[in-house]
Formats: structure tokens, C-alpha cells, sequence
């Protein structure tokens, strides 16, 4: 080069979301995998809040409802429809300290990932085994608002039902110790859920990516990403009903008495009542919430990222 001048800059090689992309820090990268997660965690709520009731009352075992559109439409008939939205704060509080951890971590472990083998695409044991590993994380953040979101959506609105007052009672019966009740029914649920979801996310987006000749998840379209999304979520769900079950029971009693009050006991005990389809109540609820409202959750998660890394991108230049 000539005095006074300095060699061109070879431009940033593209990169797949999650992989770090033109020099990026990587703080920066994680304070945007959080803002995508908390983006999503508020379309998957809104979206899915009302099959969330229903799943919840029909697994709790204190209601006879018929299905899924019977318990919809009762709740609405005797109870309004604000009771479809009952428990909403710890439900999108739970689903922010869900989301924005396990967006934060998957994508944190998938460039680790491909800084030591060069690859921005994985394998689906490798994106199955990342999302269990965001499993162990998510759990811990999210089962205090798990308790008390699920206490209230079997009140009928008249026994109580308040956010404070849940959390009081909660407290009072169990301390502390009440908030993390049915713990290890949410990691046998959640681990093998976002090993099932991430892993299924992923391995979709790959396919849709190879099929449509794309170079990178930017290229695939909000229909891309909502199929993918709501795929992920259908499968989730049907691999890990049964824990659910189980968690809700136990996040649903009080710790003394003569109530199971372990993993194991609350699923034999299911299992002696009911028999297996016992541990499939809410089957329907849950399906029929997953694909939109994880549908809902990725496209916000993939907008909001396509957004900010755009943005940064552009600050940086």
C-alpha cells in the first residue's frame, strides 16, 4: 500500500446465529442471546397462557373435565375469561427465567463449541446433549415461579389466587424449601425436554437450511422459523408429559400429610389409580399450546437476535 494508506479489512465471514460473527465480544453476543430470549419468553406466554390452564387443571387431578376445549370453555362459562390468564405474572416470570437462561446458555455452549472445532452445524446428539446441559440451568431459575404459577391455575377464583399470597402461603407451609417443591420432577421433566426441544430445533433448522441451499439461519423465513419452532415444541412435550404430570401433583399439595411427596411415590401412586394413561393427562392442552406458543417463541428469539446482531454489526463498522 501507498503512504497514507492502510490495507483493506477482508470482510466478517458469515455466520449462523449463536456463532460469533465479525469480531463480536462475547459479552455482546450474550447480552443478545438474552434480549432474544426475553423477547420470546413474552410471544411463548401470551400466546400459549390459555392451554397452559388447562393443562394444569386437568393434570391436577381436582377437576372432571371432559378434554382440553371442555376445561377451555367451563373456565370461561363459570369463571370469565380472565381465568384463562390466571397466574400470567409468575407464568411470564418462570417463562423469562426460562427462556432468557436457556437462549443465554444453548447458544453461550454452541460457540464454545465451534471455536474449538470450527463448525457452526452440529450433529443432533451434539445439539441434543448442548440442550440437556441448559436443562440442569434452566431449573433452578425457573421452579420458585413454576410453584406458585401452578397453585393458582387450580384455584377456581374464589380460594384464593393472588401472586403475594400464593407466595406467602407457599413460604409458610415449607419456607424456602416449599419454593424448590417438585425440583427433581423438573429436571426428569426439563432435561430430557430441552435435550428433545433444542436438539429438535436445531437438527429442523439444519435440514430446512441444507433443503433450501441457505448459508445461514438468516436466510430462512419467519414460516421457516415458526414450523421449525413449533415442531420442536410438539416433541418436547410429548417425550416429557408424563414428569409433567407428576410436577404439577406435587407443586399442586402441601408438604404435610399423608400425600406422596416424592418424584417417585406421586408416579406410582398415578400409576396405581390411572395406569399410564393417568400420567398423559393434558396431552391435548399441552400440544395444542406447544406449536404456537413455541412457534411464537423462536420467532421472537430469532427477530429480536436478527435485529440487535444487525444493529451491533452496523455500531461497529
Amino acid at each position: 500500500p501507498g503512504r497514507g494508506t492502510r490495507p483493506k479489512a477482508e470482510p466478517p465471514s458469515p455466520a449462523s446465529p449463536g456463532i460469533p460473527a465479525g469480531g463480536r465480544p462475547r459479552g455482546v453476543m450474550s447480552a443478545i442471546d438474552t434480549t432474544s430470549g426475553l423477547m420470546g419468553a413474552f410471544a411463548c406466554t401470551y400466546t400459549g397462557m390459555p392451554f397452559d390452564v388447562a393443562k394444569v387443571r386437568l393434570q391436577s387431578g381436582m377437576y372432571s373435565y371432559r378434554g382440553t376445549f371442555d376445561c377451555l370453555f367451563a373456565i370461561l362459562r363459570t369463571e370469565g375469561v380472565r381465568a384463562w390468564y390466571r397466574g400470567f405474572v409468575p407464568a411470564l416470570s418462570s417463562s423469562i427465567a426460562e427462556n432468557t437462561t436457556g437462549v443465554t446458555v444453548q447458544r453461550a455452549l454452541r460457540r464454545q463449541l465451534a471455536a474449538s472445532g470450527h463448525e457452526d452445524r452440529f450433529g443432533a446428539g451434539t445439539e441434543v446433549a448442548i440442550g440437556a446441559v441448559t436443562g440442569i440451568c434452566t431449573c433452578v431459575i425457573m421452579n420458585p415461579f413454576e410453584v406458585v404459577k401452578t397453585r393458582m391455575q387450580v384455584h377456581d377464583g374464589k380460594s384464593g389466587g393472588q401472586v403475594i399470597a400464593e407466595a406467602r402461603a407457599v413460604l409458610a407451609d415449607g419456607g424456602v424449601h416449599g419454593l424448590f417443591r417438585g425440583l427433581g420432577a423438573l429436571w426428569a421433566r426439563d432435561i430430557p425436554f430441552n435435550a428433545c426441544f433444542y436438539g429438535a430445533y436445531e437438527t429442523i433448522t439444519t435440514g430446512l437450511m441444507r433443503s433450501l441451499g441457505a448459508r445461514s439461519r438468516d436466510d430462512l423465513s419467519s414460516a421457516h422459523v415458526c414450523f421449525a419452532g413449533g415442531a420442536a415444541g410438539v416433541v418436547g412435550w410429548s417425550v416429557v408429559l408424563p414428569f409433567d404430570v407428576v410436577k404439577t401433583q406435587l407443586q399442586c399439595r402441601a408438604p404435610r400429610g399423608s400425600v406422596a411427596s416424592s418424584v417417585a411415590k406421586v408416579l406410582v401412586e398415578i400409576l396405581r389409580r390411572e395406569g399410564v394413561p393417568g400420567l398423559y393427562h393434558g396431552w391435548w392442552a399441552a400440544v395444542m399450546r406447544a406449536f404456537p406458543a413455541n412457534a411464537a417463541m423462536f420467532l421472537g428469539v430469532e427477530t429480536t437476535d436478527r435485529v440487535l446482531r444487525k444493529a451491533f454489526g452496523a455500531a461497529a463498522q
